[in-house]
């Protein structure tokens, strides 16, 4: 082996305290020339709390809450054992430090969980409607704290066409609700469904500060409902942003619901169902029916949003110039697939 070889070895054997010529001295911080007894019980107590704590699953506001408590309480007899057993004071200070911090969040999610008190039309709602969502109480407590609840008596208005500005949102708890667009009975709404979703959807008040209602929202039972202003809603759905991604989803599939109630009703002598965004061809229109309008906008469907128009093939402004120019090519056109609507006024 070389020199450097040995030297380096001889460096590396040197390497620390030669425990044989010069033995630690009693207390030495190298070993330990004599083990102490078991700590006190509450030493033994803290870290088997610690020990229970960290094994718990962290799911969950209730599985955190536990969590927090159980550090809490470990620390608190870290606390008591630095204190009064081994009269330490960074021991006691430390744990001392921790305790309030576990003792904070623990405040925390108990104020998350708290039981929150709803009335038995609230409760009913929420079970319904928001819980299957996973809405948290507290947000919907919210929801609850900006509306108000009202009644309608059998054959009050909730809204009258061309009256009633589009101001609020409204969700049916109970009774039945009829829509009528000029006299003509469109559907029913039942309960826990909006009674104004459209009118929230197609409301724009940088554009139209006059919006109100195209049908007219009839109680044929004693109904009961929620309703929030729309300013108020607003500004809870920005600062709640799971609430407003719920609401979003529900006043979707609510106007959903009512678009297909009304394609329903027209069904043709064929079976099929037509599209509800034309006129009835097997209707003659009266004179001053503005076609055009009619046809560009697409027909006022449910609660009297106007639906979009999808057909790749479909032109207004030439559908209504060759009405003009051929009002009976027009009906022939549409007379096969097309028949006049059912009885409006019964009971759906």
């Amino acid at each position: 082996m070389s020199t450097i070889g040995l030297a380096m070895m001889d460096n590396f054997t040197t390497v620390g305290p030669d425990w044989t010529a010069n033995p630690p001295p009693e207390g030495s911080a190298y070993a330990c020339s004599e083990w102490e007894s078991m700590q006190h019980v509450i030493y033994q107590a803290a870290n088997f709390l610690l020990l229970v704590a960290f094994l718990s699953p962290p799911h969950g506001y209730s599985s955190l809450l536990f969590f927090h408590v159980v550090i809490a309480i470990a620390f608190l007899l870290l606390a008591v054992w630095g204190w009064f057993y081994i009269c330490s004071l960074g021991i006691f200070a430390w744990s001392l430090a921790y305790l309030c911090l576990n003792c904070a969040n623990a405040s925390y999610l108990f104020y998350r969980i708290r039981p929150v008190r709803l009335t038995q039309e609230q409760k009913d709602v929420y079970e319904a409607v928001f819980k299957p969502l996973k809405v948290p109480r507290h947000s919907y407590k919210k929801l609850c704290n900006i509306g108000r609840t009202a009644s309608l008596t059998i054959g009050e208005n909730y809204a009258i066409e061309g009256q009633t500005p589009c101001n609020r949102l409204s969700l049916l708890v109970s009774g039945k609700v009829k829509v009528f667009c000029e006299g003509e009975f469109l559907h029913n709404i039942l309960e826990h469904q909006f009674l104004d979703s459209p009118e929230w959807e197609s409301y724009h008040n940088e554009t139209n500060e006059s919006d109100v209602f195209q049908v007219t929202l009839t109680a044929t039972t004693y109904c009961r409902f929620m309703s929030w202003t729309r300013r108020n809603l607003q500004i809870l759905l920005k600062e709640d942003e799971y609430l407003g991604t719920v609401f979003s989803n529900l006043i979707g599939k609510d106007i959903t619901k009512k678009l297909y109630l009304l394609t329903e009703r027209n069904i043709t002598r064929k079976g099929s169902r037509p599209d509800i965004r034309l006129p009835s061809a097997g209707k003659q229109p009266p004179p001053n029916y503005d076609l055009k309008g009619h046809l560009a906008a697409g027909i006022r469907g449910a609660c009297g949003v106007g639906l979009p128009n999808y057909g790749t093939s479909y032109d207004p402004v030439r559908d209504y110039e060759a009405y003009q120019e051929n009002p009976a090519l027009f009906e022939e056109r549409f007379h096969d697939d097309r028949a006049p609507l059912a009885n409006t006024h019964e009971v759906a």
